[in-house]
């Protein structure tokens, strides 16, 4: 069964969402709850839960701050927001921090439902991926640190590896991730990840890592009015120096005359 953990300040909405939802139906089960976001962290990282159901303001610890935190302890999980806070750069903040789901409330028993249902599926997909990783792990574990064969077969498992590493980087990108989180996802050393990266891309982690935020930040920059600042926060960069300095390199202009520019046209 999939593990539920519900985190809300609102006794009366934790009540409800056990009662209301028929979780056995769901092959789901209520593995714990919360009242804020510090018991929630401390429960989360203990009972490693699935699907998580949370508000997104709550005492004691900021809500983009928890979930920050909830996909540093289990990427995998699933987060889905019921809040009544209707504030459009709040919930996408929290969208760009990987949320699954922001619904508002009242919700329908209904679409909660569906949002659960769908998240599950996702979690289907995620543990299937692993799987396939794991088993071509299993089938190129003789050749990892080794010098790798030319043969098509092995250049479309390498290609396949790469492919999966660039896949989870791009959904992770605002997170604090480096060359051996990605290896760990894809049960493999950072040798043999940083080796067939630069193989088959010509490129090394780190510049493969910036183009990926670099697109994201120019995309910010023309579809968006966050301020530069919370545009390299929001895209990975805590130094907004460093931000700017990348930008600049990639795409020859600082992001402030990227927005102007694209403003102008």
């Amino acid at each position: 069964m999939y593990k539920v953990l519900l985190i809300d300040d609102e006794v009366i909405i934790l009540e409800g969402l056990k009662k209301i939802i028929d979780w056995k139906s769901l092959d789901c089960e209520i593995i714990g709850e919360a009242e804020d976001g510090e018991t929630g962290l401390k429960l989360i990282e203990s009972l490693l839960p699935d699907i998580i159901l949370t508000d997104i303001r709550m005492p004691k610890i900021d809500g983009l701050k928890m979930i920050s935190m909830i996909k540093k302890i289990k990427p995998d999980c699933q987060i889905i927001i019921l809040t009544g806070f209707r504030n459009f750069d709040y919930a996408q903040q929290a969208l760009n921090l990987g949320v699954f789901r922001l619904l508002l409330k009242p919700t329908k028993k209904a679409e909660i439902i569906t949002t659960i249902s769908e998240a599950i599926e996702q979690i289907k997909t995620i543990r299937t991926r692993e799987l396939q990783i794991a088993s071509l792990k299993n089938k190129i574990k003789t050749i990892c640190g080794e010098e790798e064969s030319d043969k098509p077969e092995d250049n479309d498992k390498f290609q396949y590896l790469v492919n999966q590493a660039i896949a989870f980087m791009k959904i992770n990108y605002p997170e604090n991730i480096d060359l051996q989180t990605v290896a760990n996802h894809l049960q493999i050393s950072t040798w043999h990840l940083s080796k067939l990266l630069k193989r088959e891309t010509g490129n090394n982690f780190v510049d493969i890592l910036n183009e990926i935020r670099i697109d994201a930040a120019k995309k910010l920059l023309t579809e968006s009015n966050y301020k530069i600042y919370e545009i390299a926060s929001q895209v990975g960069y805590s130094d907004i120096a460093y931000f700017s300095k990348i930008f600049k390199r990639i795409t020859g202009v600082t992001p402030s005359q990227f927005r102007n520019k694209m403003y102008k046209l």
